[in-house]
């Protein structure tokens, strides 16, 4: 058994399950969205690669609840992520958002877009789900903990730019996620 209390088995399937579900509201949303508009490249251009903020597509709705939920509550996960009431999610390079999509929410969407460019759904989805598993929370996922850290960053200081890409990198290849 895993620090978790699911087994190897059980992890791998809850993974395949969120990139399962990732994958479907991707396709779901995609044909509906559109690109980022002008206004907020020219202001996000500083802190992401251009072929990230070019294929990105936007699209105002509300992602459905994941289809997996009811099984997550019999193996004792009572505190999924509501992903279906969060005000942005990123799936793969398609931006679903509830609420207006203001700079400081679209720059934290595109970092989870600069991970999963680099990370692959797959592995996007198994460090969400292991990091969920690991620290007990959504607040607690290092994926989400650095697209807050640097949405953060960006907000005290939008004319200071950095390179998202590079902070996503180094994670990796110091395996942080």
């Amino acid at each position: 058994m895993t620090p978790s209390g699911l087994s190897a088995a059980q992890i791998i399937q809850l993974t395949d399950w969120v990139a399962s579900y990732i994958a479907d509201q991707r396709l779901h949303f995609h044909a509906k969205a559109k690109p980022i508009g002008s206004d907020q490249l020219n202001l996000l251009r500083p802190f992401f690669p251009e072929d990230v903020l070019r294929e990105t597509r936007v699209v105002r709705g509300r992602a459905t609840k994941p289809p997996f939920y009811s099984q997550l509550l019999s193996l004792g996960i009572k505190n999924a992520p509501p992903f279906s009431d969060m005000a942005g999610i990123s799936f793969q390079d398609v931006i679903v958002h509830v609420e207006p999509l203001q700079p400081a929410l679209l720059f934290h969407e595109l970092v989870h877009v600069v991970q999963y460019k680099h990370l692959g759904l797959h592995g996007f989805a198994e460090r969400y789900v292991c990091g969920f598993l690991t620290g007990g929370s959504y607040e607690e996922i290092p994926l989400e903990k650095q697209a807050y850290s640097l949405e953060e960053r960006f907000v005290r200081d939008p004319t200071e730019p950095f390179s998202v890409e590079a902070h996503v990198l180094e994670r990796i290849r110091r395996k942080q996620f």
